[in-house]
């Protein structure tokens, strides 16, 4: 029972990472666009959110490694 239980949770947790990686791509895109349109209020702003959503990722990962 317990065992099937982790690997429930495991891949909610890499589902989660899923996500969160395809969010820091869409937002690096933005990033990227509001820089070239010379947005630099936008382009820092996505920048920093997807830092924070690359460092969610990181502890998620860490979360699933034994």
């Amino acid at each position: 029972m317990r065992e099937e239980k982790a690997r429930t949770t495991s891949s909610a947790v890499l589902v989660y990472v899923i996500l969160l990686v395809a969010f820091q791509v869409f937002l690096i895109t933005v990033a990227v666009e509001a820089f070239h349109t010379d947005d630099e209020g936008l382009a820092w702003a996505t920048a920093i959110v997807s830092v924070i959503a690359a460092g969610g990722s990181a502890l998620f990962l860490r979360y699933l490694r034994p």
